[in-house]
């Protein structure tokens, strides 16, 4: 029943803000920004505390990952808020480098709903 269209993530070194941050859009498809979607982990490298964002009107959203590695993010809108849907993607958050350091990258997804 996964009704995902496409979801696309990108980090790149020297970014603003934390090495764990996720910001992103969520959008229908049309393009149009969704307000009230709920992003949240769904797999991570570690156990993970119910932690989710909600989108504001701009369909923003900003999650802090508690720990570096992969987590799988789900978005699912608020059929009272907009048009119905999900999507999925998976983002890889505080790369390790050579020497075990964090690599200090932001990550930034976008979310189409289908």
């Amino acid at each position: 029943m996964n009704d995902s269209r496409s979801a696309r993530a990108a980090g790149s070194a020297g970014s603003a803000g934390s090495a764990r941050e996720i910001t992103g859009v969520v959008h229908d498809a049309s393009g149009v920004p969704v307000p009230g979607a709920h992003v949240l982990f769904t797999d991570g490298p570690q156990p993970l505390p119910d932690i989710a964002a909600v989108t504001d009107t701009e369909g923003r959203f900003s999650l802090t990952a508690p720990a570096p590695g992969e987590y799988a993010l789900l978005c699912r809108a608020d059929p009272a808020m907009g048009p119905p849907g999900t999507a999925e993607t998976t983002v890889r958050v505080g790369a390790v480098v050579g020497d075990g350091a964090t690599e200090a990258a932001a990550v930034r997804v976008e979310l189409t709903l289908g």
